[in-house]
């Protein structure tokens, strides 16, 4: 896969394991701060660009076209959505992340085109601390005027998905895991992605789904 990371140290160090862990991947980032892009050259397997990821001259020296994914990590909602527009209107990136710090643009975003808008404040916040109490295993963020729950789960040695591959869990179709922080990782699951103790998982399902999600993962039962 061919990907472009928009951001600074600070962002794209959060997440780029996940993708630098594929060495087939190639990597390509554009970070504007001179000091952080140097920070960034060290990582193996990356291409870093010092330029500014919204303007078009930076995708045209940096060779994109035709890339898989851009991932935008910018502080501010609106040049992510620039960066994104950019690669993909202008450079035929075929898909779209970006992080956004007002929940309310997430729809918005959508709309618009970009295919997944993620609400930074939650997913890109500190993992929650491991806890033996249930009030400490789960935790939950509505998103778009409560249509959407995100929910935190910190998986234990005697759950039902633990040790196990996603593809053979049979997750109900009211819900999706998104993603899976692995200290120090940040994992997009597939079907062989096998559940470990100690994952953080991140489940999105609809309000009324919420429940019975948990208990699955949980205990196996709907």
């Amino acid at each position: 896969m061919k990907i472009i990371i928009c951001g600074n140290y600070s962002q794209v160090s959060f997440v780029i394991r996940s993708f630098t862990a594929e060495e087939s991947n190639k990597i390509i980032v554009i970070c504007d701060s001179e000091k952080d892009a140097a920070a960034l050259s060290k990582i193996d397997n990356i291409t870093v660009f010092n330029s500014d990821p919204t303007k078009i001259y930076s995708y045209e020296i940096s060779d994109v076209y035709d890339f898989d994914l851009i991932v935008s990590l910018l502080d501010n909602d609106a040049n992510n959505f620039i960066a994104c527009t950019i690669a993909k209107k202008l450079f035929n990136v075929k898909k779209s992340i970006c992080t956004v710090n007002n929940p309310n643009n997430v729809n918005i975003f959508r709309d618009l085109g970009i295919d997944s808008p993620i609400s930074a404040p939650y997913l890109l916040s500190e993992k929650i601390k491991g806890e033996s109490d249930i009030n400490s295993l789960i935790k939950t963020m509505s998103l778009e005027n409560s249509r959407i729950v995100i929910t935190e789960i910190r998986v234990k040695k005697d759950f039902f998905c633990a040790n196990k591959q996603l593809k053979n869990i049979s997750l109900p179709n009211t819900g999706n895991i998104t993603c899976i922080f692995r200290d120090p990782s940040v994992l997009i699951p597939r079907g062989d992605t096998s559940i470990i103790p100690g994952d953080l998982l991140i489940i999105a399902s609809a309000p009324n789904d919420q429940k019975d999600l948990v208990q699955y993962i949980r205990k196996g039962r709907k």
